[in-house]
C-alpha cells in the first residue's frame, strides 16, 4: 500500500529528545559494518531500548503501537499461527476483528512474511507493532518456552553426537574420530548438521557476504534461510568443514571437492562437499546422503503404470543401455536404485562404479570413483568388465571415453544402467551424439531413456480444494471448461509443512522407448525436439502431462508443474 513522505527513523528519535546526532552517525558507522537495521543497531548499542524503538517505528510508519500486556489472547489465536512461524518472524495475534487478523510484529518491515502469513491463513493481516522483548515474551507465555535455544544446544552437544568417520587406505569405515565439544565452532557446525539430518534436507549452503555470512538448508528442493552464525565465526566454520572433508585449508583461491563421513545414532550419513571462491570468502555446499536408507522400489516412485511397465520390460534385457535423465537432484540416482533391486538377484552379477555410493545394496559390488588416485569411471568400467558382469550400473555418464566403454559394453552382452545431465528424455541422444558417439552405436545400443524431474506433494495435513486460475490452466495447455467438475488440490499451510504447504516429493518421468522410426531420426541426427515430438506421437507422455495426471489425483498443484517441469514439453492451445 502507498504511503505518505515518512519521516527518518534517526529524524523522529532525536526530535524526540531520545538520541544526539552523533549517536544516529554512530548507528549508522556500525550499521555499515553489520548489515543490520538502524533500529536493530541502534538497539544493540544500547542507545535506545526496544520499547522506545517499537514507539519510534509507529509513529514513522504510521501503525499503532501497542502493549501485549493489555491484550488477553485466546488459544484459539495462538493456534492460527505456528510457533515455528511466530518464533521465526517474531509476532503474535493478538486479536479477530472483522474478518481481519490484528497481528503484532517486532519488525513491520518484514513485509514478506505478513504478505506469506496472508496467502496461507486466507485472512486480511492487519499488523501493529510491539517492542521485540515484549513479543518474545507472549511468544513464550502463549506457545511455551522453547526447550532449547541455539545457544543451549551449543552448550550440551557432546562428541556422542556427531562420529567422523576416518578413511584408512581409502577404505570405508577404517576407523571413527570422536567430534568433541572443544570450540563454539566445531559444535555449531555439528548443530548445523544435525538440523538439516532433523528437516530432511539434502543440502546445506554456506555462504558468505560482504556484511553477513548466510546458512541456508535444502528442503524437497526448495531453500530456506537457518539462523546466521555470527560472522566472526565464518573463517572458523569454513576451516572446520574443509578439516572434515579433508580439504588444503591454507588453498582459498581454487575450487576443492571433497567428502565427509559422519556417523549419527547409529546411522552412516556421507556428505559431499564442494568449495568455492568468492568475493568475500569460501561458499560451501554440502550434500546429505544417507547411505543406509531404505531403497524405494518402482512403485513408490510415481510411475503412471503404463510407464513403470515400460521401464521393467526394459530393464528386464539381457543387454542394451537403459539412461535415466534430468538435471542435478531431479531424483535420477533414486530412480536408478530402485532398477537395480528389481533385477537384483543371485542368478546375476550386478557391479556398480560411483560418485559416490550413495546407497548400499546387499548383493552388489559398489566400486567408487576416487579420481585422485586415477580411479575413475573409465578406468573402473575397463576393470568391471574383467569381473565377467551380466548387469553394470554406471553413476553418470559425463565423458566421451566412459560413453564409449558403455556403449561397447552393451553391444557384447551387458546391460547398462546410467544417467546423463539433460533437461528431457530426447535431449540425451543429441548430448552423447555431441561426446562424440556415433548414432548406428547408439540405435544399436539404447533400449530406452527415462526423463525425470521431483514435484512437491500436497501436505496431508493441510490439504485443501481450491479453484485455479483460467489462466494457470492454459499455460499447462488445459482449458478451464474442459474441466469444471474436476476437484483440485493445494495445501493451505500448518505447522506439519513449516506453512509450504508441501511435505515430502514424487516424480514426474516421460519414458521414451527407442524404436525403428525413432532410430532412423537419431542415425539422421535430427534434433532432440522433433525426436521428442515424434516420441509423443507414438505415445510418449511428456513430462508435463505426467505432472498434469498427478495434479488431477490431488498429488501436487499446479504452480509445482509450471516450475519444475520444463515449457518444451508443453502443449498449447490452439485458439
Amino acid at each position: 500500500m502507498s504511503m505518505p513522505q515518512r519521516k527518518r527513523l534517526g529524524d523522529i528519535l532525536v526530535d524526540a529528545g531520545l538520541l544526539s546526532e552523533e549517536a544516529i552517525v554512530q548507528a549508522m558507522a556500525r550499521q555499515k559494518e553489520t548489515g543490520h537495521r538502524l533500529g536493530q543497531t541502534l538497539v544493540e548499542l544500547g542507545l535506545v531500548t526496544p520499547e522506545q524503538l517499537a514507539a519510534a517505528l509507529s509513529a514513522q510508519l504510521g501503525i499503532p503501537y501497542v502493549r501485549l500486556s493489555d491484550y488477553s489472547i485466546t488459544p484459539d489465536l495462538i493456534t492460527k499461527i505456528p510457533e515455528r512461524v511466530a518464533r521465526q518472524h517474531k509476532l503474535v495475534p493478538i486479536e479477530e476483528v472483522a474478518g481481519k487478523l490484528v497481528v503484532a510484529v517486532a519488525d513491520p518491515l518484514d513485509i514478506t512474511a505478513l504478505d506469506d502469513l496472508q496467502l496461507m491463513l486466507g485472512l486480511e493481516i492487519e499488523p501493529v507493532i510491539a517492542a521485540e522483548s515484549d513479543v518474545i515474551r507472549s511468544i513464550d507465555q502463549y506457545y511455551g518456552t522453547p526447550t532449547q535455544t541455539v545457544e543451549e544446544v551449543l552448550q550440551e552437544m557432546t562428541g556422542d553426537d556427531i562420529k567422523l568417520i576416518t578413511d584408512v587406505d581409502g577404505v570405508l569405515g577404517g576407523g571413527t574420530e570422536q567430534v568433541g565439544s572443544e570450540t563454539p565452532v566445531i559444535r555449531l557446525v555439528n548443530m548445523v548438521i544435525l538440523q538439516a539430518l532433523r528437516d530432511r534436507a539434502s543440502d546445506i549452503h554456506i555462504e558468505p557476504f560482504e556484511h553477513r555470512f548466510q546458512v541456508r538448508e535444502r528442503i524437497d528442493g526448495v531453500l530456506k534461510d537457518l539462523p546466521s552464525p555470527p560472522r566472526a565465526l565464518q573463517a572458523g566454520i569454513i576451516s572446520r568443514v574443509k578439516i572434515m572433508a579433508d580439504l588444503n585449508i591454507a588453498e582459498n583461491r581454487l575450487p576443492q571437492d571433497g567428502r565427509i563421513r559422519v556417523k549419527l545414532a547409529g546411522k552412516e550419513i556421507d556428505i559431499r562437499v564442494s568449495c568455492l571462491p568468492t568475493m568475500f570468502g569460501e561458499s560451501i555446499v554440502l550434500r546429505l546422503l544417507d547411505r543406509t536408507a531404505a531403497i524405494l522400489s518402482i512403485n513408490d516412485l510415481g510411475f503412471q503404470e503404463d510407464d513403470a511397465k515400460k521401464y521393467r520390460d526394459n530393464l528386464g534385457a539381457s543387454n542394451g543401455i537403459v539412461l535415466i535423465t534430468g538435471p542435478t537432484g531431479s531424483g535420477k540416482t533414486t530412480t536408478l536404485y530402485a532398477g537395480v533391486t528389481e533385477v537384483n538377484s543371485p542368478d546375476v552379477k550386478l557391479i556398480t562404479v560411483e560418485d559416490p555410493v550413495e546407497y548400499e545394496i546387499k548383493g552388489l559390488i559398489q566400486c567408487p570413483v576416487n579420481e585422485k588416485v586415477g580411479m575413475t569411471f573409465a578406468s573402473a568400467l575397463r576393470a568391471i568388465l574383467r569381473q565377467d558382469p551380466d548387469i553394470i550400473l554406471i553413476g553418470e555418464i559425463r565423458d566421451a571415453e566412459t560413453a564409449s566403454i558403455a556403449i561397447q559394453s552393451a553391444l557384447t552382452g551387458h546391460l547398462v544402467l546410467s544417467t546423463t545431465h539433460t533437461n528431457e528424455a530426447a535431449g540425451a541422444i543429441t548430448r552423447l551424439i555431441d561426446m562424440g558417439c556415433e548414432p548406428f552405436l547408439l540405435t544399436s545400443s539404447i533400449r530406452a531413456i527415462v526423463g525425470q524431474r521431483l514435484v512437491r506433494r500436497i501436505c496431508p495435513a493441510c490439504r485443501e480444494q481450491f479453484d485455479p486460475k483460467p489462466d494457470d490452466l492454459k499455460k499447462l495447455g488445459k482449458r478451464m471448461e474442459d474441466f469444471r467438475a474436476q476437484q483440485f488440490f493445494r495445501g493451505r499451510g500448518c505447522a506439519e509443512c513449516a506453512m509450504t504447504g508441501y511435505r515430502g516429493r514424487v516424480g514426474v518421468y516421460e519414458v521414451l522407448v527407442l524404436n525403428n522410426e525413432i532410430n532412423d531420426m537419431i542415425v539422421e541426427k535430427q534434433p532432440a525436439n522433433l525426436i521428442h515430438k515424434k516420441a509423443m506421437e507414438l505415445g510418449m507422455r511428456p513430462l508435463r502431462e505426467d505432472g498434469w495426471a498427478k495434479i488431477l489425483q490431488g498429488m501436487t498443484t499446479i504452480d509445482e508443474v509450471l516450475r519444475v517441469c520444463p515449457i518444451e514439453t508443453g502443449v498449447a492451445i490452439q485458439d
